[in-house]
């Protein structure tokens, strides 16, 4: 199978590891796989094992580009967009590459789209969201049910193994062996749910009566701690002192190492806030599972999906529902325990070789629809 895999973003969103994950794996495989990104995309560095990658540049030449990979006619062929720009574009080329290609798209945020043309357009295919929550959503802005395709996130193998040694993370940042470990994979955003957070944490697990605010009490283990990855923590130093929490609250910037960090946790926490819900099937969640740990989530996009039968969800913004989650999971090691075991059997359904297993079907499905295959 011939595939064209194009992303039109230029961060490493979890959509841009998504296309690149699918890309990697239909490479594998063994189908021919060309991946373009935006000239300048971070999505590049990381780009190893996934085919030929292309570079869509300034200039307004993507169509061309695109079509000086495409096979011969009669060939089959797949084009793949993923990102705002480049579903767009694929809406209106499809048109002309309908006897030469099928065109998919990806959707995989809950905003409703503000254009509802490219859902209309018969040059897309087929659109594959990653969650029955984001259907609903295309479906609502009148996308035909026979054109949305559920094919859920999946976890490369590679993500889940930690970059040193077992307990490293700990050391490093000073956490005891024995203490609580909530822990969440976030940004500075405020969708991210980074304050409410703070401050449940804060009312579950207060400074020990005598203790000055924000300093560790030792030796009095276990010591429930907070790690955060991927923030700054300037910014929310300020909060942290005025809770009380700033010594039990641990701080990481932005690295690849989640799964150290992961490894790190006794649970994970989804925190994001209800609007506006960019994530539909958060990759993060997802690593967490796979890698058997408990979770907390806030009923936003696809986390009840996830976490139905192996976490503990509460509404976005609640505080107090929070805090009373941290605190079941604090007080309950059984039902970690049984959640964590519970995490890695639903785990198993984002693993790569279940979605590529799903996707490779449909694109052979559309290829026969249109005549592309016999």
């Amino acid at each position: 199978m011939h595939l064209i895999i194009l992303t039109s973003t230029k961060s490493r969103s979890g959509g841009a590891r998504q296309a690149l994950y699918l890309a990697q794996g239909m490479a594998a495989r063994g189908h021919t796989v060309h991946f373009f990104t935006r000239e300048g995309s971070r999505v590049k560095d990381i780009a190893q094992n996934c085919g030929q990658v292309h570079s869509l540049d300034e200039a307004g030449s993507w169509r061309a580009s695109i079509e000086a990979v495409m096979p011969a006619k009669g060939e089959p062929c797949v084009v793949h967009a993923f990102h705002n720009a480049a579903v767009k574009r694929v809406a209106w080329w499809g048109l002309f590459w309908k006897k030469r290609a099928v065109i998919a798209a990806h959707r995989g945020v809950l905003y409703r789209p503000g254009n509802p043309l490219p859902y209309w357009s018969p040059g897309i295919d087929c659109f594959l969201v990653n969650s029955e929550a984001c259907a609903r959503v295309l479906r609502g802005v009148g996308l035909p049910r026979r054109k949305a395709r559920v094919a859920p996130n999946a976890v490369p193998d590679e993500r889940l193994v930690p970059a040193g040694p077992p307990g490293e993370v700990r050391r490093t940042l000073g956490i005891g062996e024995k203490d609580l470990v909530f822990g969440a994979v976030v940004n500075n955003s405020p969708v991210k749910g980074v304050e409410s957070l703070a401050r449940a944490f804060a009312r579950a697990f207060p400074a020990r009566p005598g203790q000055p605010r924000g300093v560790l009490p030792r030796p009095e283990p276990p010591l429930a701690r907070l790690l955060l990855v991927g923030c700054n923590r300037e910014l929310w130093s300020d909060l942290l002192r005025e809770l009380g929490i700033a010594g039990r609250v641990h701080i990481v910037p932005y690295t690849e190492d989640v799964a150290g960090h992961l490894a790190a946790m006794d649970v994970f926490v989804f925190s994001s806030l209800a609007k506006p819900a960019q994530e539909s099937m958060p990759n993060t969640l997802l690593e967490a599972l796979r890698m058997g740990l408990p979770a907390i989530g806030s009923r936003v996009a696809a986390v009840p999906e996830i976490l139905e039968n192996c976490g503990l969800l509460y509404p976005p913004g609640d505080v107090e529902a929070l805090c009373a989650a941290l605190l079941r999971m604090a007080e309950d090691p059984a039902l970690r325990k049984e959640m964590a075991a519970a995490a890695l059997r639903e785990g198993d359904r984002y693993r790569p070789e279940v979605r590529l297993d799903l996707v490779e079907s449909i694109y052979t499905e559309l290829l026969r629809g249109k005549g592309l295959l016999p």
